[in-house]
């Protein structure tokens, strides 16, 4: 098989031709580069110390999650003074008890310092409607920035979604870049590194380009519901005199699953395009185990493959590695370091596990701003394979904390604090960021993806057109 994707890799160098001064990676150079790129991520190194606080035993933990109220949460309940009082009490002991990256945002002296805040501010009324509370939390909870964390499903910030700027195609130089005309571009109004917004992508017809990307602010909600609209424009500047403003495209977050009606749902799904297998599945889901691992297998017997994430919002942590051993026979190293703060111990163990893979395969990984959690962490395993290309959007930027639900007694809000565990990644701006996610090899478009990338296969040799 690997004297097979060789020469799938050496057809391809003949595909490209063109003007040496310009970018023109074969095949085989643009997977060396991604390789190298993933290679340069280096495992989080930190004092687990730091992050370990007061201890706090399973029993005291456990009253939290045992006293979740099965009360609907109302937002026109009026709760008077003492009544918010009291339920900000109890969410702050429950963040002192429960909350895995307690100490990572500041311990003590930062929550209590929200708590007298949050309470100062209910001094000053005689009661709160219980949608007012609930801003006022997340107001004052800014400083928790983790994307599991939130109060009836409203995050504390914004996520960084990308928008695409389309209308003209650029090519890499030695030099900077140009259009795919030969037009040199002397300068981006607002953006002196030009390569910090142009990214590489691929045209409707498959080829190798560079667009700019712009990430933007945006409530995740609403990105879901409705297509967004970027706020700026971008002028572009030619060495031939001539400028040209470029608009980008509307961004709505894509994905399959309906979240309206989830009994509709297919959690796994398999089919093929031309020779390709592609699988997918929604859901790292426990009940869906070995037919989630069973996929693994199938893409590793492929010489090219593709894996969909695209509408995967994560699930079961211990899925992941499973996973990848399954596609790599080996049992892979991920980046990060999981602490149990609240018992003082590191639950991960990664001395017996392989930090860079031999892959003699390709795989090819979907993602889009809909891809979470354990979706990120497969991700982040995946960077230790050879031969892997991630295609599509920023990812959602779900991995510092977990998930596990309190009801606050009187509001009945529903808060989603997690299970005393904070996950560590490498702090890097060009690989993993809470709210903003994991970038992709190849930007384009999630809901394009697997059009796009079968054109780009097609187009240089690597499959039948």
């Amino acid at each position: 098989m690997k004297k097979k994707l060789c020469i799938i890799l050496s057809l391809s160098i003949l595909c490209f031709t063109g003007c040496s001064s310009v970018e023109n990676l074969t095949f085989e150079e643009l997977m060396e580069e991604v390789n190298a790129k993933h290679q340069e991520v280096e495992a989080v190194d930190v004092d687990i110390s730091d992050y370990i606080g007061d201890l706090v035993d399973d029993e005291q933990r456990n009253q939290y999650y045992l006293n979740n109220t099965q009360e609907k949460y109302d937002p026109e309940k009026v709760l008077a003074q003492q009544e918010a009082m009291e339920d900000v009490t109890y969410l702050f002991d429950a963040f002192h008890d429960c909350y895995g990256p307690y100490e990572y945002f500041g311990g003590a002296k930062v929550f209590d310092e929200a708590e007298d805040k949050i309470k100062g501010e209910l001094q000053k009324q005689e009661s709160i409607k219980s949608a007012d509370f609930e801003q006022l939390l997340l107001q004052e909870l800014r400083f928790v920035k983790d994307a599991h964390f939130g109060i009836n499903m409203q995050r504390t910030n914004p996520v960084k979604i990308p928008f695409f700027f389309r209308e003209t195609a650029f090519q890499r130089t030695k030099n900077g870049y140009q259009t795919t005309e030969g037009k040199k571009v002397k300068s981006v109004e607002g953006y002196e590194n030009l390569d910090e917004i142009m990214k590489r992508s691929l045209s409707k017809e498959g080829e190798p380009v560079y667009y700019p990307v712009l990430l933007k602010d945006c409530d995740f909600w609403e990105a879901f519901e409705t297509p967004q609209t970027c706020d700026e424009t971008l002028t572009v500047h030619y060495t031939n005199g001539e400028s040209e403003e470029l608009e980008a495209e509307p961004y709505q977050i894509y994905t399959e699953m309906d979240i309206e009606h989830p009994e509709k749902n297919k959690v796994v799904r398999a089919w093929e395009d031309g020779e390709i297998p592609v699988f997918q599945f929604n859901m790292f889901d426990e009940k869906h185990r070995d037919s989630i691992l069973t996929g693994a297998k199938k893409l590793r017997e492929a010489p090219i493959s593709i894996l969909d994430l695209r509408s995967n919002t994560g699930g079961n942590g211990g899925i992941p590695g499973e996973w990848m051993e399954r596609y790599t026979q080996k049992s892979v190293s991920g980046h990060e370091t999981v602490i149990d703060t609240k018992e003082g111990i590191e639950t991960e163990d990664s001395d017996t596990k392989e930090t860079w893979v031999e892959n003699d395969k390709m795989l090819i990984i979907f993602v889009g701003k809909y891809s979470a959690s354990a979706s990120e962490w497969l991700l982040d395993l995946a960077y230790n394979v050879e031969n892997v290309l991630i295609v599509g959007e920023n990812t959602s930027g779900a991995i510092i904390g977990m998930t596990s639900k309190i009801s606050l007694p009187n509001s009945a809000c529903q808060v989603d604090i997690g299970s005393g565990k904070v996950s560590l990644f490498p702090e890097d701006e060009d690989y993993m960021e809470e709210f903003r996610g994991v970038y992709p090899d190849i930007w384009v478009p999630a809901g394009e993806a697997e059009d796009l990338v079968l054109q780009f296969l097609k187009h240089y040799g690597v499959t039948e057109s």
